[in-house]
């Protein structure tokens, strides 16, 4: 078996490839797939570095996300009741140790995916997040006004267009007019390129009549989120689900009671944490991704010796579409 280990926190020359003549089994309930493509994503450095929201123990293998086909299935697996079988091919999230050619997956945290779709559509993480962040925190209906921060980014930019095939009117921020015009390329009605200076509230406040938003997706935090709050309409909702530039600031409730605006936080791993619940948004997303109206655009392969090359690429900020690993 062959696999990523990182063995001291710090930059992407951490991440080496080892090889281990040790062969996998599938403890009871387990099953041992077989990887087709590994997902590279940032919290992958974040851990990388010693941080992120799932701290890792030294030494370990990085990943969390995959898809491959079923090779062995564990004790207590039930087949017959609906468990993938052997030569299956399936998905997972929030699985660790993915940067390998084989992984240990819980039978019950895998997702049945089909053949039709591309190793990078199959690997769900970015598009879960997506789902999770259209659907919970407003009821959307045609000509809702939502806001979407740093909407060129992985996740961003496959929320747009589900926010968009709900009736949505979305407006996005960008740093550069390049990602303004790959967001305008996905039906967002309008978009402000901010630059460096984070400061979009004006024109959001201009392109709205002064009305503000019903929903803000803030996955920017402290350059951004004051703002997000004061960019609400009546009754509007402001989601915390990142920090690119830094933890979101403390708001004092008494900035929400006057126009009777709402806070929330935001995590995948919460609204995925039961399986029957995780298999019910997977099998949206898939539904989506088959029926081709949610498109995952570019995306970029690497091979698993250059795991290092992908963490570069991906810290640099300048990548589209899904990284991967290919073993």
């Amino acid at each position: 078996m062959r696999h990523v280990v990182i063995k001291a926190y710090g930059g992407p020359e951490q991440l080496v490839v080892a090889s281990s003549s040790e062969e996998l089994r599938p403890d009871p309930g387990q099953l041992l797939v077989d990887v087709e493509a590994a997902g590279v994503n940032y919290l992958d450095v974040y851990q990388r570095n010693g941080g992120g929201s799932h701290p890792v123990a030294l030494p370990f293998t990085p990943g969390l996300e995959g898809v491959g086909r079923v090779r062995q299935v564990g004790e207590g697996v039930q087949v017959d009741a609906g468990a993938p079988s052997v030569g299956q091919r399936v998905a997972w999230i929030d699985v660790p140790r993915s940067y390998a050619d084989q992984v240990l997956v819980p039978a019950s945290r895998t997702i049945p995916v089909p053949d039709s779709l591309a190793a990078e559509q199959a690997l769900l993480f970015q598009a879960l997040k997506a789902q999770y962040l259209a659907m919970e925190y407003h009821d959307v209906r045609p000509g809702d006004r939502i806001l979407v921060h740093a909407a060129a980014g992985g996740v961003e930019h496959l929320l747009v267009q589900w926010l968009k095939h709900l009736g949505a009117w979305v407006v996005g921020t960008t740093s550069n007019e390049e990602k303004a015009a790959s967001v305008r390329a996905l039906g967002a009605d309008a978009v402000i390129n901010y630059g460096h200076s984070y400061d979009f509230l004006e024109e959001l406040l201009a392109l709205t009549d002064g009305y503000g938003v019903d929903l803000a997706v803030d996955s920017v935090g402290a350059a951004t989120f004051a703002s997000s709050i004061k960019a609400l309409a009546r009754g509007g909702t402001a989601v915390a689900c990142g920090w690119a530039s830094g933890p979101a600031p403390a708001v004092s409730p008494s900035e929400l009671t006057a126009k009777c605006l709402r806070m929330a936080g935001g995590s995948v791993f919460t609204y995925t944490a039961d399986p029957a619940e995780l298999r019910r948004r997977a099998a949206q997303v898939v539904e989506a991704l088959s029926a081709g109206w949610l498109r995952i655009g570019d995306s970029t392969a690497y091979e698993l010796n250059r795991a290092s090359d992908a963490h570069r690429a991906i810290q640099g900020r300048g990548t589209r579409g899904k990284l991967l690993l290919l073993p």
